[in-house]
């Protein structure tokens, strides 16, 4: 499967084949296999009807789930099974065995008030016109078991599905799918430049890349007409399952899904916020225009002793479009106060490479005495890319900053806008998987059963990439695309040991490599208390060691409770809780050195020693100390014979060892939902869910700047410790983040007999606070009086909330012939301060902006009409 590296038609080649070899072998008596692995997708709806088959899901049947007993049936623990559709016994086709039915609804759905809504129509491509509502064929041999169904759905051009599938019941099945999801991202950008959608960005006329100013970019972007930035998902696939011999079973199957669209990039030419009338920060669009091929293989035994299982997964990612570039239009300056000679007017990204996937696995069961089982896995993957690198920079001419001999920050574009000064000319990176996991698991006794696992997992990244310039002799890249030092001296972004101006630049010269070994010891065990009630206890042990990061060892143990019982009331009460402490051996702030040009021969210390990486003090969440518990409270409730009442409670705390860093996190939620299903023909559910989290972090700004009173690396750089003059207390600041979510909802249906009613209203809203203290005036980006003033304590709160009422008629005209009328009005409100201003203007002095948002008010809705004909 290697070989397929580097050829973009050989995935889908190959896979093709093998589902079509599959497709000829002889098929032998076996179990059914139906619904057994994954083939293809799982799940077909839009916005018409989400679960894709709703309109044949009509009348229930009034038997239930059983002949034997009336009425409805309930879980376990309780909850009501819904009484399932009719089915219908379908028609002859022909004199054979086979049979068919099936269902077309089609008619005219019409778009009104603010349908253009961002969020009306996220993930819905609404168009006013006609519908396919739902084709469904299906054809059933129920002598020899087999079958044939498809199912078809079209909204738009690019909201659509449809599913092909056939096989024999206990022998193969054979599936194919198209279909189209759209996702639109911001219905209000006003993006400045041409070529939207493209990989290169000019700017319109009168606008001239490095020579516009502030207010002809302004002028430019009211005067931009408005666009939608989004994408669409294209998905086919082809799969197949079916006995290739005796007891040996086969899958195969293949998917393609493909991108294309556009969306919201951020870009810059250098930061203009510290060095007004320079630079700027420009938000663009970049295009998407992936493609992604899924490769599924698996062959599993299920013998009498052993049960074996092996699989195959490879993904292919193919990008179309790899690189951005965009013009800018303002104009670079130094910090001395001349213009930049080169020509640095372009902006430049490298989008995702081609990159593959591969993924062995092996899986191994068997039974044991006193009722156990055994089971082990052993997996292999690789993860690979190796695309053509680009050049470091597109400039021309001469960059950087000329100040006087011998200060002379500048270099030749020549030597750095070609591939000629990449050390290598195509990436070869490559990241290694290896995985073993065994099991076992007994029951000696029905009341009593343990079980005890062992899981080893390693990603190992054999990636190597050192930043060399051949032509020049030296280290590292050109930063921003030159733009970075040709404002501020020294910071062109390479390292130079012949250059007394670049031998003490300390930049990165190589990727960091990171990768981990996680091993996983469990065991647990559970106890039957009587006929209604248990108790399980699991103790984890997971030791993690990290490379290249702050921590060479983490090890996390935790326990969990989960106590189950039957008998409370009436009621089903189920309650968990887990209590997790993760610790480690010592943190190091600053592993990085290798990867940086200092430990390179010819790099010459700085007399004042080199900035601290950050501050010692610093945790990052995922290594740093934490205790952490888990609450959970399930309750089900069978109020009377057709109702029931279920509510959840569930509540996470997380505290971190740091000074520095995410400090804490809570999370709270409840659920609770009624349903009720008196006869075959009524049904009526309510719910309300709300959930609140909150997180802390604190960080501290550095004391090293002119607006401290000191030039720059003059106080104290090297020292890293919380306190001491690069960090002191008084620039220490702190953030605490809070979000509550509700979503409640309600839903009514009744058959009256040729007319049957559905109605449903669904309310979401989120509210986010992000609130914040700091010690002194250091600790904020501007430390002036005015910036003081401004500052206070928190940012204004963010606000969403959606309403939307559903109702729904549907007339039986005769036993065939169907109409349905229905129609959606849904209300929104939106308020983020990311976006206050924006509904005035989109350009702030240097920098500029393309997406206004989602709108603060909408009101939108849709009316459909549809015709029903049982085929």
């Amino acid at each position: 499967m290697l070989a397929l590296k580097g050829n973009r038609t050989t995935p889908t080649t190959l896979a093709v084949a093998v589902l079509l070899g599959l497709s000829g072998l002889q098929l032998a008596q076996a179990s059914d296999t139906s619904g057994t692995m994954r083939v293809g997708d799982m799940q077909y709806g839009n916005g018409l009807d989400v679960r894709g088959w709703t309109p044949m899901l009509y009348p229930a049947d009034p038997d239930g789930t059983s002949y034997l007993h009336p009425g409805m049936l309930r879980t376990p623990t309780g909850s009501l099974y819904p009484y399932p559709p009719l089915v219908d016994p379908g028609k002859p086709l022909g004199r054979g065995d086979w049979t068919y039915s099936g269902l077309l609804e089609f008619g005219y759905l019409r778009v009104g008030g603010d349908r253009n809504a961002e969020y009306f129509r996220e993930y819905d491509d609404w168009k006013s016109g006609a519908v396919l509502g739902l084709l469904a064929l299906d054809f059933n041999n129920r002598k020899t078991g087999e079958y044939v169904d498809f199912r078809g759905s079209r909204v738009s051009g690019n909201d659509q599905f449809y599913r092909l599938r056939g096989g024999r019941y206990g022998h193969y099945r054979i599936e194919g799918f198209y279909r189209d999801m759209p996702h639109t991202v911001s219905t209000s950008a006003y993006p400045i430049w041409n070529g939207v959608g493209s990989t290169d960005l000019t700017l319109p006329s009168p606008l001239v890349a490095g020579a516009s100013t502030p207010a002809q970019v302004a002028a430019v972007s009211a005067a931009t007409p408005r666009r939608s930035i989004g994408l669409t998902r294209t998905r086919a696939g082809l799969g197949y399952e079916g006995v290739l011999y005796r007891n040996w079973i086969g899958s195969a199957s293949i998917t393609n899904e493909k991108r294309t669209g556009t969306r919201l990039w951020g870009g810059s030419m250098f930061f203009n916020y510290l060095f007004p009338d320079n630079g700027g920060v420009l938000e663009t669009v970049r295009p998407i225009d992936f493609r992604t091929t899924d490769i599924n293989l698996s062959v599993r035994n299920v013998g009498k002793i052993w049960r074996f299982l092996a699989t195959y997964n490879g993904s292919f990612f193919r990008n179309h479009k790899d690189h951005l570039n965009f013009e800018s239009p303002f104009a670079l300056w130094n910090v001395v106060g001349t213009p930049q000679v080169a020509d640095i007017k372009d902006g430049q990204f490298s989008l995702e490479p081609d990159n593959d996937y591969h993924n062995i696995r092996l899986d191994l069961s068997r039974e044991l005495k006193w009722n156990g089982q055994f089971t082990v896995a052993g997996a292999w993957g690789t993860m690979r890319q190796n695309d053509a690198l680009l050049p470091p920079t597109t400039c021309t001419g001469v960059g950087g900053i000329f100040i006087a001999p011998p200060v002379n920050f500048t270099y030749q574009c020549a030597n750095w806008n070609t591939t000629a000064a990449l050390s290598r000319k195509s990436a070869d990176a490559r990241i290694n998987t290896g995985l073993f996991d065994a099991r076992v698991t007994f029951r000696p006794t029905p009341a009593f059963g343990w079980h005890a696992g062992l899981r080893w997992y390693r990603e190992d990244n054999k990636t190597r990439y050192l930043a060399y310039n051949p032509l020049t002799g030296q280290y590292g890249y050109i930063s921003e695309n030159g733009s970075q030092g040709s404002v501020v001296p020294g910071e062109i972004g390479f390292f130079d040991p012949s250059n007394p101006l670049y031998w003490s630049s300390n930049v990165t010269v190589r990727n960091a490599p990171f990768g981990y070994t996680d091993s996983i010891f469990e065991l647990g065990g559970d106890w039957q208390f009587g006929r209604k009630s248990s108790l399980g206890v699991v103790y984890t042990y997971d030791h993690n060691q990290p490379k290249y990061r702050e921590r060479k060892r983490v090890d996390d143990q935790r326990i969990k409770f989960d106590w189950v019982s039957r008998d409370v009331i009436g009621a089903t009460v189920r309650l968990s809780w887990e209590y997790a402490k993760r610790d480690g051996d010592k943190y190091n702030y600053d592993p990085y050195e290798q990867f940086f040009s200092r430990s390179l021969p010819g790099f010459v210390m700085p007399a004042l020693g080199l900035p601290a990486h950050t501050v010692a003090d610093m945790r990052k969440y995922d290594l740093s100390d934490r205790t952490e518990s888990k609450a959970r409270a399930i309750v089900t409730y069978p109020w009377g014979e057709s109702a029931t009442v279920s509510a959840t409670f569930y509540g996470n705390r997380d505290n971190y060892d740091a000074v520095i860093g995410r400090q804490s996190t809570r999370t709270t939620g409840a659920t609770l939902q009624w349903d009720w299903q008196p006869t075959p023909a009524t049904t009526m559910n309510a719910y309300f869910g709300a959930e609140s989290s909150r997180m802390g972090i604190s960080n501290v700004g550095d004391a090293d700047g002119a607006d401290n009173g000191a030039a720059f690396g003059t106080i104290g750089q090297t020292n890293p410790n919380l306190g001491g003059p690069l960090y002191p207390y008084a620039n220490q600041w702190w953030e605490f983040d809070r979000e509550s979510n509700r979503n409640a909802g309600l839903s009514f249906s009744h058959d009256f007999g040729r007319v049957r009613l559905d109605a449903s209203y669904n309310y979401t809203g989120s509210f986010g606070h992000v609130g914040y203290d700091y010690a002194g005036i250091g600790a904020l980006a501007y430390r002036d009086p005015a910036g003081v003033a401004a500052a206070g304590n928190a940012f204004p709160d963010n606000k969403y909330r959606t309403n939307t009422l559903d109702l729904g008629l549907s007339f039986r005209v005769n036993r065939n012939v169907g109409v349905r009328v229905f129609g959606r009005h849904q209300t929104g409100a939106f308020s983020d301060w990311h976006y206050a201003g924006f509904d005035q203007t989109l350009s702030y002095d240097h920098r500029i902006y393309t997406d206004k948002g989602g709108q603060l008010h909408y009101s939108a809705s849709l009316v459909g009409v549809m015709l029903n004909l049982k085929l």
